[in-house]
């Protein structure tokens, strides 16, 4: 039995509202596991400038007064992926996966409203295709690596218990961000044992929306080991105040 390949993943960031620590922490993850593959589950931008919830109780300006707004979120989110990818780079990383969060969709939809500011596009406005990253639109299931194990942004499933029903209605393996909390669910079907993992996030856990109401949020990423007969194993890092462990080793943001 060999690992064919390693991968480093990373859930929502929502740049440039993450949290400095936990994504400090985990770069130096990066430069420690030196990953042959890298997934990025989606919401590494927050969206706020081209957000519905913006203009939910007040009247949508005309497009000269939202544009520079958003080509200033536009240029700070570029500004912090371009740090992440650097260290990739550093660790001579072979594959990168992006796949597309319900945030990062918010910039579709303003497209979909103004069909002639196509540069305001996803795969446009954060050089996605520039930046070396296979690219899957919202909702689609990938498989990582040629393994066992799924992977998507997250969101078709929800509830308390939305790790079992990931599970349950799946009838796969499968990983996923969007709800910001750490969960794992385990099945057996006639198929075998499979599990859903809920990865948690790499955003700051203040939130004007949430009016200082607590949450079941956690800071995690991941490190998933592919074997040569596409079984894997995955280990899922905790991050408490900008630190975590990997191999006896301490990554401190």
């Amino acid at each position: 039995m060999e690992i064919k390949d390693r991968y480093v993943i990373f859930p929502d960031l929502h740049f440039p509202y993450h949290d400095v620590k936990a994504f400090n922490c985990s770069l130096k993850l990066i430069e420690y596991v030196n990953p042959t593959g890298f997934l990025l589950l989606g919401d590494i931008v927050e969206g706020e400038s081209v957000s519905h919830w913006k203009w939910a109780k007040k009247k949508r300006p005309p497009l000269e007064y939202q544009l520079p707004e958003i080509n200033q979120e536009i240029s700070e989110v570029n500004k912090y992926w371009d740090v992440l990818d650097e260290v990739l780079d550093k660790t001579q990383c072979k594959k990168k996966i992006f796949t597309q969060g319900n945030h990062e969709v918010w910039f579709d939809n303003f497209v979909h409203e103004n069909p002639y500011l196509s540069q305001y596009k996803t795969q446009n406005a954060f050089k996605i295709k520039d930046r070396g990253y296979e690219y899957h639109k919202y909702g689609k299931y990938i498989k990582i690596g040629g393994s066992k194990l799924y992977a998507y942004h997250g969101g078709h499933f929800t509830g308390i218990h939305h790790a079992r029903s990931h599970v349950l209605n799946l009838g796969c393996s499968i990983i996923y961000g969007h709800t910001h909390d750490c969960q794992r669910a385990v099945v057996t079907h006639i198929s075998g044992a499979h599990m859903a993992h809920s990865l948690g996030c790499l955003a700051k856990m203040e939130k004007d929306f949430l009016k200082n109401r607590l949450t079941n949020w956690s800071h995690n990423v991941a490190v998933l080991d592919i074997f040569n007969n596409k079984n894997y194993s995955l280990q899922v890092l905790n991050i408490q105040n900008g630190v975590t462990s990997y191999n006896g080793n301490i990554m401190e943001g």
